[in-house]
């Protein structure tokens, strides 16, 4: 199981932070895993969602990231197709991938936010519709370096230098993991509905795409002591999982076309909003918090589950610069020896 980094650049009001000094440290927190052997660095991208997300222009902060870094993967985690022309994302794609030397990673879905989708005159109603015809036009971009508009082919400049490989799709509900097999795209899940869910999802995606990737996003934080651990990430973690309910919240209260699913999941919420603490979160398979062992066991059960990636957000936003290097790096020289040792994961499938 390959291990990721993914972040947000959040600044919560209780880290007293600067988004300067966000995107300043999320440099510093690529270089670090960058060094320690990570594969990927995912960036997301939303737009007007105040302090929880700073990350509305992805690109330009993977090209940061690749002038800085060697090795590492840079990934679109994930590109929210309705809101662009696929033109101008295949554009900047092939930009960073001739930037990074061939390390562009990519990544789309639909968007999670009614307010983002609104805001860029998106009925969500329609988003799945729009989705699907942009991600043709994306793909034969990448694929061919050309594309259709006005009734006229066109290249693309600069076009891809490379055979891109497959994207990946955002999936939340159980119709999303059956989509992304139909596309032929890989599946990334999370932080939106607990492990357990997810599990029989990815399980059912594999029956229909044997060979598809599959990768979970979860929010992580290692030191030395286990209960100094707990008690330092769990401010900033019950900030940010209500920031993702107040996010999620219009489509987890109301029956929007299209996202049904969410308001099954809106069942969760108020529970969320009232316990939410480090053990929830862990016992949701949301959260891996505590000492290096501690964090090693937990992430062994999602590589026995079959998981290809494993994407790790760490803390919830207002921890410091040499806190979170020295989580990736305690990750690096404690964790990841002990992934690797771990027997080779069983892909779980769901009865015919």
């Amino acid at each position: 199981m390959q291990v990721d980094l993914f972040m947000e650049f959040a600044a919560p009001p209780m880290a007293g932070r600067s988004v300067s000094a966000a995107i300043g440290d999320g440099l510093a927190l690529a270089r670090a895993a960058d060094d320690a052997g990570f594969g990927a660095v995912w960036l997301a991208e939303h737009h007007f969602l105040g302090d929880y997300c700073n990350a509305a222009a992805p690109d330009m902060l993977l090209a940061a990231m690749a002038r800085e870094t060697r090795r590492i993967g840079l990934g679109f985690a994930v590109v929210p197709l309705p809101l662009h022309d696929p033109v101008r994302v295949a554009e900047r794609m092939a930009t960073l991938d001739l930037l990074s030397n061939g390390r562009m990673m990519w990544g789309v879905g639909r968007g999670v936010s009614v307010a983002e989708l609104m805001a860029f005159g998106i009925d969500p109603a329609q988003s799945r519709a729009v989705f699907r015809r942009n991600l043709d036009t994306l793909r034969e971009i990448l694929r061919t370096g050309e594309a259709a508009r006005d009734g006229k082919r066109v290249t693309v400049a600069p076009r891809p230098e490379r055979p891109i490989p497959a994207g990946w799709m955002a999936a939340v509900s159980p119709e999303s993991f059956k989509l992304a097999a139909e596309l032929g795209l890989d599946v990334m899940a999370g932080p939106f509905k607990p492990w357990p869910l997810v599990r029989a999802d990815l399980a059912r995606y594999r029956a229909l795409r044997p060979d598809g990737k599959t990768s979970y996003t979860l929010a992580v934080y290692c030191d030395r002591d286990h209960e100094v651990a707990r008690r330092r990430a769990e401010p900033g973690l019950r900030w940010a999982y209500r920031r993702i309910l107040d996010i999620a919240r219009p489509m987890l209260e109301h029956e929007l076309s299209g996202y049904e699913h969410y308001r099954r999941l809106g069942r969760l919420a108020p529970l969320l909003d009232r316990m939410v603490s480090v053990g929830l979160l862990e016992r949701l398979g949301l959260a891996v918090v505590g000492d290096a062992d501690h964090v090693a066991r937990r992430l062994r059960k999602l590589q026995a589950a079959g998981l290809d990636r494993v994407g790790l957000a760490i803390g919830g936003g207002d921890l410091g610069r040499a806190e979170t290097v020295r989580c990736i790096e305690m990750i690096a020289d404690r964790v990841m020896p002990a992934l690797r040792q771990g027997a080779a994961p069983h892909r779980e499938r769901v009865p015919a």
